[in-house]
Formats: C-alpha cells, structure tokens, sequence
C-alpha cells in the first residue's frame, strides 16, 4: 500500500498507516553482526586465538608421540538486553474504523496490523542504530581505518575505490586468514562509487550508465554489497542516513537461523545475541485510563563486535 491509497478523510489513520510503511528499506545491521540465536540473556562463548594460522612441524615419526597445540581459549561474555515498544490506539479510531468497515466506505485497514508493524519497525530501526554506532566507531578497528578528503574521495574524479577496497582486503586477510565477504555503504555512498571514473573505467565502453551493484560485487570482489537505506528523524525533524558518510568492509561468516554453520575459530567481525523467538508481538491489552487499546512488542537482542581486524572502516568517502 502507497501513501496515496490512503483516504485523506481520516488524518489520523493516514498518519499511522505512514508510520507503518516508512521504513520499508534495506537494513544492514544482521550483515555485518549476523544472529547469534540463544536462549539465554547472558552467556560466554568459547574464542579461539591465533593457532589455527600458525606454522607447525606436523611430520610424525612411526611410533612417535603425536605433537600437541595448545589452544588459548579464552571465553567472550555475551548479553542479550530487551528492547519494547507500545503503540495506544484509542477506542474512538478503532470504532470509525469499524463502522467504516461495516459501510464499505475506503479501505478495510486493520488497524491492529499497522500498530504492531508500526512498533516491530522502530524495534528494527533501534537496532539498526544500535549497529551503525559500533560499525562506525573507528575505535573498534585498530588501524584499520582510512580517512578519505579532498582527491581521494571516492565521489572525486580521482579517487580510487577499487584500488582502495582490493587493498583493504587484502589488510583484512593477512590479518584474519579470511577475504572480506560483506561490505555495507551508506546510502549516500552508492553514487558515488556507481559513478566513479575508475569503476566506469572497468566497465565496457558500450556501459554508459551507473555500474550496477552484481558489476560492483565483480570488481571488488566482495560478494555480499548492502546498501544501507534506513533513515532516523531526529527531534527537530531533521532526517538523516543512520549509516552516514561510511562504508565498512567486513568479514561475517554465514551463520544459519538455528545457529548451524557457526565455527568458534571463525574471525568474524561481530555477532548479534539474538533472543529465540524474537522480535515477538505482546498480546493486546485495554488501558481504562487513557481509553486505549495497547498493541506492543519486544525484541531482545545486542550486536556486539568481536574482532575488529576482521573489518576496515571507509570514512567520508563521498
């Protein structure tokens, strides 16, 4: 449903139905911090150190003692914090709503439906804040962090990006012994490696127009791109990208919904601790006081970065 379906004879309804279908844009934040289920709110994971890139003289003699590595193993606490919204609709929506119903008149709009979809996505939408905070914080990367001005933005005609993210990859590798696997963009970021005069520069003559993200996977060689659309309005109604002017290049191992897939001596960059079952929709309840009926829901999860060399931050690079 599109804005201009709604019937502008009920505002109110309008307003909500808005709310509900703002956000229907990309997340980034299970990309790079993929779900870690559990079902607990506190617990520790077992982490491995170096050992599996190291050298070892593995050659065994007949009859010999078979060489031993001694593992550091070294458990990371994990905590899962809740997050919950309410969303009141009063009794009086509710009965136009339903005589409108009975009449025909407009659209059949559940209301119930808009007010828990609208309270699962501000959940997504904290979330997705939530991450972007960690992912953009240089200090999670060690050096792993290049600051882009000037001629080398990537929206300049001289900047680099494909020389700059192969390189980075390559940081990431000989730091984790994997090759990066997701890069999340900032919205605003798009343009500008879509139009750069080196990506266009790999591109057939006959290609005049923007490169396309599969000809960006190519070129980079990062086979998962997200482009982060989500948008936060602050309290002056100002609206800006949650992801800003960044691009984080990652290394995030795929991890199924039932936690398969999950090795402990893989160098992710993080992971979410993810509540089974959630996010989930409260049951409805009536509040007498302020005439309402109260649809809610709750979600409990916290990203949590891992290993920070598993990642490379691209400041400013439009």
């Amino acid at each position: 449903m599109t804005p201009k379906d709604i019937r502008l004879a009920n505002p109110i309804l309008g307003n909500l139905m808005l709310a509900g279908v703002a956000q229907g844009t990309q997340m980034a934040a299970q990309a790079l911090f993929p779900r870690l289920p559990t079902a607990l709110r506190g617990f520790q994971l077992g982490q491995m150190g170096d050992e599996a890139t190291r050298h070892y003289n593995t050659r065994r003699a007949p009859g010999a003692a078979t060489k031993q590595i001694k593992i550091s193993w070294q458990g990371k606490t994990y905590t899962v914090a809740q997050h919950a919204i309410d969303v009141p609709i009063p009794r009086e929506l509710i009965q136009e709503a339903d005589e409108a119903k009975r009449l025909n008149v407009g659209l059949n709009i559940d209301i119930s439906t808009i007010a828990v979809n609208t309270a699962l996505q501000v959940l997504n939408l904290d979330y997705e804040i939530e991450a972007s905070d960690i992912a953009t914080d240089s200090s999670v990367y060690g050096a792993n962090v290049l600051a882009l001005s000037g001629g080398t933005k990537w929206s300049a005609s001289t900047g680099t990006p494909v020389t700059d993210v192969r390189a980075k990859a390559e940081v990431i590798r000989k730091g984790t012994g994997r090759r990066p696997n997701t890069f999340v963009l900032g919205a605003g970021v798009l343009n500008a490696l879509t139009m750069n005069p080196e990506v266009k520069g790999y591109l057939p003559s006959t290609n005049l127009g923007p490169a396309t993200l599969d000809q960006l996977k190519t070129l980079l060689n990062v086979p998962n791109i997200v482009v982060a659309d989500a948008v936060v309005t602050g309290e002056d109604g100002t609206v800006s990208d949650v992801w800003g002017n960044n691009a984080i290049l990652a290394y995030a191992p795929p991890i199924g919904a039932d936690g398969s897939g999950l090795s402990l001596g893989e160098p992710a960059f993080g992971f979410t601790s993810w509540m089974d079952g959630h996010p989930f929709v409260e049951t409805p309840y009536y509040d007498r006081a302020t005439k309402s009926w109260i649809y809610g829901a709750t979600f409990e999860r916290t990203p949590t970065p891992v290993r920070g060399s598993a990642g490379f931050l691209f400041q400013n690079p439009n």
